[in-house]
């Protein structure tokens, strides 16, 4: 039963690792949408801050409501992603629960198993040692 146990331990921990790589995954997807989100929002100020006059000619042509479009549609496009990326995080939080919690408990039964072992083999060795003894007190009569 132990090496089942230890087998199913091995197991639940690969699942675990495999949930969290998972996790980590969605992490650094959620930490560059977000740093593109910051960067966009920077560059957006940045234009709006430039004088009048260095704008002027792109104004006269209409590109800076072209800018101000992209730019809000793009804030658009990664606000999405980004709701997408949290959502798929939330199932994944459960997921890794539900495998940290498999893990535990198989971890927690391999030990309880070793521990029943060991104290068997205790009450096994204790009780061999008073039948030796018990025959050293018969043998020197």
């Amino acid at each position: 039963m132990s090496q089942r146990l230890s087998d199913l331990t091995k197991l639940t921990e690969a699942l675990y690792q495999a949930e969290t790589a998972k996790m980590q995954d969605l992490l650094l997807q959620e930490a560059k949408l977000r740093q593109d989100l910051a960067d966009l929002e920077e560059h957006r100020r940045a234009n709006r801050d430039l004088p009048y006059t260095a704008m002027q000619g792109v104004r006269q042509i209409g590109a800076d409501i072209l800018w101000q479009g992209w730019v809000g549609r793009s804030k658009v496009d990664l606000q999405a992603e980004l709701a997408r990326v949290l959502a798929r995080k939330g199932q994944m939080i459960g997921q890794l629960r539900r495998a940290f919690g498999k893990h535990q408990a198989a971890t927690k039964m391999l030990a309880d198993d070793t521990g029943a072992h060991t104290k068997k083999a205790l009450v096994r060795r204790e009780s061999l040692l008073a039948d030796l003894a018990l025959l050293k007190q018969i043998g020197n009569r």
